[in-house]
């Protein structure tokens, strides 16, 4: 599959290096992971996931709980209920149940609350490396960036690798309008 999707590159990228173009190519290469890794803006955004993913997490097992207490209780008190109370807590229970399984599809189902949150999270960060590593592109020539991240890169030179000067532009300026 990924010769499928490679191919296609490495053709243009003979094309455009072949003599006939009579134009030279530059081409630099970045290293996504290690963006997301030492970007302090990165960083601050993965922790403020992590803190909201921490307080659903605690509702989520507030609610679990809940739903134990009532399971048990339901367990104890069976024997000495009477018909209209036992269906009375099971009720309960079902519908303890219900808002839990609601609650947790709602935030780690597809397309829930913590998917959604990452996606905003990522986006923002992805929109800051992105314009960075254009501004580093268009200032010192450069024709294609590629990401070594995604194993597009199976070779490069170190002299090709702009993501130590991309991550302190990123760290320095403001890039995308927003500052870091």
């Amino acid at each position: 599959m990924r010769l499928r999707i490679l191919f296609p590159f490495l053709a243009a990228l003979f094309i455009l290096a072949s003599p006939a173009s009579a134009q030279n190519v530059r081409i630099g290469f970045i290293d996504s992971q290690r963006i997301f890794n030492e970007y302090k803006a990165a960083q601050e955004a993965q922790d403020r996931f992590a803190r909201e993913i921490q307080s659903w997490r605690t509702e989520a097992d507030d609610r679990r709980k809940q739903v134990e207490d009532l399971r048990n209780e339901l367990k104890d008190q069976d024997p000495m209920l009477s018909e209209s109370k036992r269906l009375e807590k099971e009720s309960t229970l079902q519908k303890a149940v219900s808002d839990y399984d609601r609650f947790v599809q709602d935030f780690w189902g597809p397309q829930g609350k913590v998917q959604r949150l990452n996606d905003e999270i990522t986006r923002e960060v992805i929109g800051k490396v992105r314009d960075a590593v254009e501004l580093l592109a268009n200032r010192e020539g450069y024709d294609l960036v590629l990401d070594a991240a995604d194993g597009n890169v199976i070779f490069g030179v170190k002299s090709l690798d702009l993501t130590q000067r991309v991550l302190d532009d990123l760290n320095k300026s403001t890039v995308g309008g927003t500052t870091n």
